[in-house]
């Protein structure tokens, strides 16, 4: 991490960063024991599809079946590519019995751990290997598995210069992460993890625009009324503008935080060379484009001029043009 990068917030606190993991082959109350064994504490069953282990030496780790997930995959009919048709409900089938059958197979159960200081970050590593010896199963075992890893990074501030910029240093080196994590196709096709509209790239790239943050909010929200989003600031807007963002999304669930919800990494928890550290590096890439001002005006003007010459490849050259440019490789 080279020096550049805002280690604290504005305030002068290290910034946290927290890991969401998504898999499947581990009944929740496996899971719930796995933490306990790794980092001790009490466990504690909320409710049916919910345990929580508390006061582990980091905090409090979730462990939850998400029901949203289900409902939504049924409502956009994203079920019926895996000829599952959640509305012919033969005899009433509740969502608690579906659940139960797509618990280790479609819905994944998620692990949320709780926010770190980004450099003691690797002490969460123990549990992914835990997990990997428990033969947990991620994006690449099955063709339904369409999992993710999400990190929330906390924001230095949310001043709108901040966040404009991270978004910018995110959208140029999008095409070249999408490259180098070969993001499974499962989750290409599934509505979590939605590109951003080009028409919405173009206007944050062009170096004229400078938003108010009123206006950034209302631009973003026009052009991204959802969660779904390689990179959600859903969570920080909610921060300002609860309201108009809570509209924006209707019902989906969006906790205020000051951090970027970074949804992009598959989950390879079953591949054991993975590291949640190496998805972190990865983000760092944009961490460190964000310190280089002159550079990212030079690469917003210049994706834009190529967006408009290069029409069926363009993904891919700029993803190779950005990795030489920055030499990302190094």
């Amino acid at each position: 991490m080279t020096s550049l990068i805002p280690v604290t917030t504005a305030r002068g606190i290290t910034r946290k960063v927290g890991f969401e993991l998504e898999f499947a082959g581990i009944e929740l109350k496996e899971a719930a024991d796995i933490i306990q064994s790794v980092y001790g504490g009490r466990i504690m069953k909320g409710h049916r599809y919910h345990y929580e282990v508390a006061d582990t030496e980091f905090g409090n780790f979730r462990v939850e079946l998400d029901a949203r997930i289900l409902r939504r995959m049924a409502n956009d009919d994203s079920l019926k590519k895996w000829g599952i048709d959640f509305k012919s409900k033969e005899g009433g089938i509740s969502i608690e019995d579906m659940l139960d059958r797509l618990a280790k197979t479609v819905v994944p159960i998620e692990i949320v751990m709780p926010p770190v200081a980004m450099d003691q970050a690797q002490g969460l590593e123990p549990l992914r290997a835990a997990l990997q010896e428990r033969k947990a199963e991620g994006t690449g075992v099955s063709l339904i598995h369409a999992f993710g890893m999400h990190i929330n990074i906390e924001c230095p501030d949310t001043e709108v210069s901040t966040l404009l910029k991270y978004l910018r240093a995110f959208l140029l080196l999008y095409p070249w992460l999408l490259r180098e994590l070969k993001i499974n196709m499962t989750r290409k096709l599934s509505p979590f993890v939605d590109p951003f509209p080009e028409t919405y790239v173009k206007k944050v790239l062009e170096p004229s625009y400078q938003p108010t943050k009123e206006r950034f909010i209302d631009d973003y929200i026009l052009h991204n009324a959802t969660r779904n989003r390689p990179v959600d600031l859903m969570p920080v807007f909610a921060m300002t503008e609860p309201e108009k963002v809570q509209k924006a999304l209707k019902d989906e669930k969006n906790k205020p935080r000051p951090a970027f919800h970074y949804r992009l990494p598959n989950s390879n928890i079953d591949d054991p060379d993975w590291r949640l550290m190496d998805e972190l590096n990865y983000w760092m890439k944009v961490e460190k484009l964000t310190t280089m001002p002159q550079m990212m005006d030079k690469l917003s003007r210049l994706y834009l001029l190529r967006r408009k010459q290069v029409i069926v490849s363009f993904r891919k050259e700029w993803a190779e043009t950005i990795a030489i440019l920055l030499d990302l490789d190094e």
